[in-house]
């Protein structure tokens, strides 16, 4: 990714962290953490990966869908740009990967204590 894309999607990451935190009156958003967002080279779409370790993120997925035109809009007043991006939220399957790595390493230490 290109600077001017990289500088831009940190720039879109903090203000829809922003959005979800303070402007949203739902409040599963404020449990959703954006790992990381990935950009078309002409700015249209916007991939957002979230994660959550508190709530189940299918639900939650279904809800920012529902929401988008609102993030959108929230989104237009915090940035300037000619068009904003299609936001499609996916969930970040590597911050699932991690937690089941780490509960499977917690088990195993369980298992290995001497009682």
């Amino acid at each position: 990714m290109s600077y001017r894309l990289e500088k831009f999607a940190s720039t879109m990451k903090q203000a829809l962290g922003q959005i979800l935190m303070t402007d949203s009156l739902n409040p599963d958003f404020k449990f959703v953490t954006i790992s990381r967002i990935t950009l078309s080279g002409d700015l249209k779409k916007a991939d957002i990966f979230i994660s959550s370790p508190l709530i189940a993120l299918d639900e939650v997925l279904k809800q920012l869908q529902h929401s988008q035109g609102f993030i959108k809009r929230q989104l237009a007043k915090k940035m300037i740009l000619r068009y904003m991006p299609e936001l499609r939220f996916s969930k970040d399957l590597g911050f699932a990967f991690d937690q089941k790595i780490a509960s499977m390493q917690n088990k195993k230490d369980y298992e290995n204590t001497d009682r």
